[in-house]
């Protein structure tokens, strides 16, 4: 692509953005989108843009312990999207002002049923909530520039095997606590030990398939056909593992809350799986696992570059509908439903970090030992 297409891309995703938001603004003023709805349409598409930009910087440093041709055939898009977060800190501000919209704990927030919620206080209150979330965004900040500075400077390459054995743990433990801050405690009656792996490992997920998708697209030089079906492989079977992770850890979680049956954990399944949300839920077990996993089965299907770019495109797609699923069915019992603020706030974030991520993608040169991967 040009730099003059690339330019007319930006801006153009660039305007959508601002528009779509400005329209979003407008609607909330005016009252035309009840408060609450465009807070949680917003925190919805905020989450999924902020996933791969986190799991971009958790794969970095996987493949700074295992290795593998993978990781530089995908560092480019990985490195691109880390540097998505300053621009995503930027973006969470504004949820402070829908604190009391959204959580059923903030003072002035929807009543609950849940009688702990008192006993929950020390921990679910705006400011502790707050300090919270800026030592995960400052945490994450340090370890993508960790990451990247370690890449750049040759004579710290040595040390990111160690630095990334560590990141991956406060990546993990800070993962946790955002996912229980921002999507648990929407329902604080619900309880699970495992949530941030899922939120994790599908961050993880989309971020692998966003920069598969890249480099299927945009083209990369100089090897031969043999080894681009090899390195189409790998970034198929990468695919595949990580599906398997997030299925068995979301299945687990499941299987778990049926057997125990306690209202600590059904009471956030029941609105998914009593109403027309449990017809969204066996889209994503159709589209999110079924599908792709039976796709990267087959060894043709990894090899071709069309193919896998289709794959990587759908993983990534339906990881929103997965964020809906995961953020909607407490807030809209009666059942699934869209309403206006859902695709302003989708064009409107989405727009302002597709235009910042093909601006760092640009910057960015592939390494010139690698091949092009689309054919």
């Amino acid at each position: 692509m040009t730099t003059a297409r690339w330019a007319r891309l930006q801006w153009c995703c660039l305007a959508i953005g601002v528009l779509a938001l400005l329209a979003l603004l407008l609607c909330g003023v005016v009252g035309a989108i009840p408060a609450r709805q465009a807070w949680l349409a917003y925190l919805v598409v905020y989450l999924f843009c902020l996933a791969p930009a986190l799991g971009s910087m958790a794969l970095l440093m996987v493949h700074a312990l295992t290795g593998g041709r993978w990781g530089d055939v995908l560092r480019p898009p990985l490195l691109a999207a880390t540097r998505l977060l300053p621009l995503l800190a930027v973006l969470w501000l504004p949820l402070l002002l829908g604190i009391d919209a959204l959580y059923p704990w903030a003072q002035g927030g929807p009543l609950t049923a849940d009688p702990l919620l008192p006993q929950q206080r020390w921990y679910l209150n705006e400011g502790f909530f707050i300090v919270r979330a800026a030592v995960c965004f400052a945490l994450w900040l340090w370890l993508a520039r960790g990451v990247r500075v370690r890449l750049r400077d040759p004579r710290r390459t040595a040390t990111l095997a160690r630095f990334a054995a560590g990141g991956l743990i406060v990546y993990a433990l800070s993962i946790s606590v955002a996912a229980t801050d921002w999507l648990m405690s929407l329902v604080p009656a619900w309880r699970s030990s495992v949530f941030g792996l899922i939120v994790g490992s599908g961050q993880i997920l989309s971020a692998a398939a966003l920069s598969a998708l890249c480099v299927t697209v945009k083209p990369l030089r100089t090897v031969r056909a043999l080894d681009q079906q090899r390195l189409r492989q790998d970034l198929g079977n990468l695919l595949l593992a990580l599906v398997l992770a997030w299925s068995y850890l979301a299945f687990m979680d499941y299987l778990t809350a049926w057997v125990g049956d306690l209202p600590s954990e059904t009471v956030w399944y029941l609105p998914r799986l009593k109403t027309s949300w449990a017809w969204l839920g066996a889209l994503l077990a159709m589209f999110y696992v079924a599908l792709p996993f039976a796709l990267l089965l087959s060894r043709q299907a990894k090899r071709r570059g069309a193919w896998l770019g289709s794959i990587a495109a759908l993983l990534l797609a339906m990881y929103l509908p997965y964020v809906f699923w995961l953020v909607m069915p407490n807030f809209r019992p009666h059942g699934f439903a869209l309403r206006w603020s859902d695709p302003l706030a989708l064009l409107g974030v989405l727009g302002l970090c597709m235009a910042a991520f093909f601006s760092y993608l640009r910057e960015l040169r592939v390494p010139a030992n690698m091949e092009e991967m689309a054919s």
